[in-house]
């Protein structure tokens, strides 16, 4: 028997990707998201390589290009001037790559306007899903107390989503004690408008600056200011003035673009450790955050959604017989890169995010030398890249195309 419908629980990049991708192969697929309307959550973001490449196959890379700005490294430094890292993506082996400084809402209304043109793919708007029932031959989706039935069914909810408890066995779902105000404002003239700007002070304080968008003569730029989870929660306007001056001291060149900003354009954001063996039963799959989520730390969390959704659609074939066999492959091409991601996130999280004394140590008096020696330059290059166990059959730049329909 065939497989036929598909239901994408969650309508966000990794969502649309892979609703886009499984269309295209011939599935009947329907989106459910929460939002009332579509609107992008969530801020600017470094996309990798590998995920410009997933674009580029789904024919919307050159929208997002009108927008985007290219990153060409990552520089991080201590307030005392200290370098912590410098990474230039000129130094991958290879052809030229770099980064891409992204808004959220350009990948996502490309993606969008991509999906809303496919014949088979429909979007629901303000669903509340209840919950995921997967049985042998199919899986009950229930929507606003209706059940609808679907041959296969996506979770890619987010790491804020409840839907994927109790599914898969031995699932790890943990808060980090840190997370962070963002914000989008004005670059600062003296900072480059290619590069991923880090400052860090102790292992206490850390705030970040990325270009997302050319605008006119000058940059947009999402602004990042590490805080404990708990002074998040307890954030209010008045507390918000401290930290806005605070801000302003710890970066002096970013201080009259910050001088502008209100509380309210400042959005708190917790992370989570999410990491699942398993991402998959019967016919129900994870992908993206609500599979496996970790800090933003090394900043490619839309690069592995994408991933996910590009190799799932690879590997899913739709003769019903082959359907473990699909799923097993999809899961052996993306555990060990998602599973490197997350260990070295772990690692690299607390050196930038803790209140230890040794962790700040160990970072400006031993990693960062170390990290000079080209062996590891390079693989702090790669990691950062998405290039470490990038597996053949998710290496979009060397994977012959898929036989995908043209949309019309």
């Amino acid at each position: 028997m065939a497989l036929e419908t598909v239901a994408i629980v969650g309508g966000g990049i990794g969502g649309l990707a892979s609703a886009i991708l499984l269309s295209k192969k011939g599935f009947q697929v329907t989106v459910y998201d929460k939002a009332k309307s579509p609107q992008a959550v969530g801020a600017g973001f470094l996309l990798q390589p590998p995920g410009q490449e997933v674009l580029r196959k789904l024919g919307v890379l050159d929208e997002v290009l009108k927008q985007a700005v290219p990153i060409s490294g990552l520089q991080s430094k201590t307030t005392s001037g200290r370098t912590v890292l410098n990474l230039k993506y000129a130094g991958l082996k290879g052809k030229a790559r770099s980064g891409l400084g992204v808004q959220r809402s350009t990948i996502y209304e490309a993606l969008l306007n991509k999906a809303l043109k496919q014949k088979s793919l429909n979007v629901v708007w303000d669903s509340n899903i209840d919950k995921c029932v997967s049985k042998d031959d199919f899986v009950s989706v229930v929507v606003d107390d209706t059940t609808q039935d679907y041959d296969l069914c996506v979770l890619s909810a987010g790491s804020n989503s409840h839907l994927a408890e109790g599914h898969f066995n031995n699932r790890v779902k943990k808060p980090y004690g840190w997370g962070c105000l963002w914000t989008t404002f004005k670059l600062p003239k003296t900072l480059s408008p290619n590069t991923l700007h880090q400052r860090c002070q102790q292992s206490n304080k850390m705030m970040g600056i990325l270009p997302v968008r050319k605008v006119d003569d000058s940059y947009e730029a999402a602004l990042y200011w590490s805080m404990k989870s708990q002074d998040l929660h307890e954030l209010n306007e008045t507390k918000f003035t401290a930290i806005k001056d605070e801000i302003m001291q710890f970066w002096p060149e970013a201080a009259s673009s910050v001088e502008q900003l209100e509380y309210t354009d400042f959005i708190p954001a917790n992370y989570n450790d999410i990491w699942t063996p398993k991402p998959f039963t019967n016919r129900l799959i994870a992908i993206g955050d609500v599979s496996h989520s970790t800090s933003p730390q090394l900043g490619q969390g839309c690069t592995m959604a994408l991933l996910d959704a590009w190799s799932l659609a690879m590997s899913i074939d739709k003769k019903d017989e082959e359907l473990a066999h699909s799923l097993e492959q999809w899961w052996r091409s993306r555990r060990y890169q998602l599973a490197y991601v997350r260990h070295m996130s772990r690692f690299l999280t607390p050196l930038f995010q803790s209140d230890s004394k040794l962790c700040e140590l160990f970072r400006d008096w031993l990693m960062a030398p170390i990290g000079r020696l080209p062996i590891f330059d390079s693989l702090q290059l790669k990691t950062l890249a998405s290039d470490v166990f990038l597996t053949e059959s998710v290496n979009v730049d060397e994977t012959t195309e898929m036989e995908l329909s043209q949309v019309e």
